[in-house]
């Protein structure tokens, strides 16, 4: 579950905005609950990096081993992640970890005695990770678009140039305003 950092406030407010105008829960602070959810989604993302950053330091360390046995650096810290994945139970599948994520923002609600619930918890779960689902597959769907956009030009940009990332970061706020969701 990679979300761009740009997305998780529009998630955040999403999750927010459908769990209280459904009447799924109502918070005696509102701004609390939302800051609440944003932590969740934020702790989750730091959990992959981190994850990531372990498995590359692993590997690093074993570097050796892999000019020994001829393995690729790509596949080995993929093989590490997975390994250390099963250990710190962190789905790496995008639909599972969305649906993990769902699981601790449910957990946090039933949990919280400021949150009245008036459905049933796995109710809120599945709206969550609705929501999460949607709004990623929307995300997908605008980075292909600004990457079209990017290749369509006459003359070749390399991804990861400083132009690049400016053109990118440019045409990604005209298709947001173009979409209204800025």
């Amino acid at each position: 579950m990679r979300i761009p950092i740009r997305l998780v406030e529009r998630i955040t407010d999403k999750i927010t905005q459908e769990l209280t105008e459904r009447e799924y829960i109502e918070a005696d602070n509102i701004e609390k609950f939302r800051e609440n959810i944003l932590q969740i989604i934020k702790d989750a993302i730091q959990e992959e990096k981190d994850l990531e950053k372990e498995a590359e330091q692993l590997v690093e360390q074993h570097k050796h081993l892999l000019e020994e046995e001829d393995i690729n650096f790509r596949d080995a810290v993929r093989k590490v992640k997975e390994k250390l994945a099963e250990e710190k139970n962190i789905y790496l599948d995008p639909e599972d970890r969305m649906n993990q994520v769902a699981h601790k923002i449910r957990k946090y609600i039933e949990e919280d005695d400021s949150i009245e619930i008036f459905v049933h918890p796995n109710k809120i779960r599945k709206l969550v990770f609705a929501i999460l689902k949607d709004l990623v597959r929307e995300e997908r769907e605008i980075d292909r678009e600004v990457r079209n956009r990017i290749r369509s030009y006459s003359r070749k940009i390399y991804e990861g140039t400083t132009e690049w990332k400016i053109l990118y970061n440019k045409i990604y706020e005209d298709i947001l305003k173009r979409k209204g969701l800025i």
